[in-house]
């Protein structure tokens, strides 16, 4: 399968995957330092306060390794020749949705339908 982008496009596009993971790596890491001070030394409503910011950093977290997982699948992606092929259907991804998301895996009318199934299921 030939795929339709030029060499220009995939470049850019690679270089872009590249800062995010960097950006990403960093991200979790800075989230890493993250703790709650000794509870002998906080009041009750500090306590709190501290522990509803851990879970937040953790869910932020999450989301970022989430997002990391994806940037390396597009960048392995690069490595078979198939950046840019839609998972379900082999068609390439439309430019703009690969634009604003380099990680995409599917093109507009299958990751459409995957919601659509998945809220029927809900």
């Amino acid at each position: 399968m030939k795929i339709p982008f030029t060499q220009q496009f995939l470049k850019k596009q690679r270089e872009k995957l590249l800062v995010l993971k960097y950006e990403l790596l960093n991200k979790t890491k800075s989230l890493e330092n993250f703790s709650i001070p000794s509870e002998e030394i906080m009041e009750e409503g500090d306590l709190a306060q501290a522990i509803i910011g851990q879970n937040v950093t953790f869910e932020l977290k999450e989301r970022e390794l989430k997002r990391l997982k994806q940037v390396n699948n597009a960048l392995e992606k690069f490595e078979f020749g198939v950046y840019g092929i839609c998972e379900e259907t082999d068609e390439p991804i439309e430019l703009n949705r690969l634009e604003k998301m380099p990680w995409a895996t599917l093109c507009i009318q299958a990751a459409e339908e995957k919601e659509r199934v998945a809220k029927i299921r809900m």
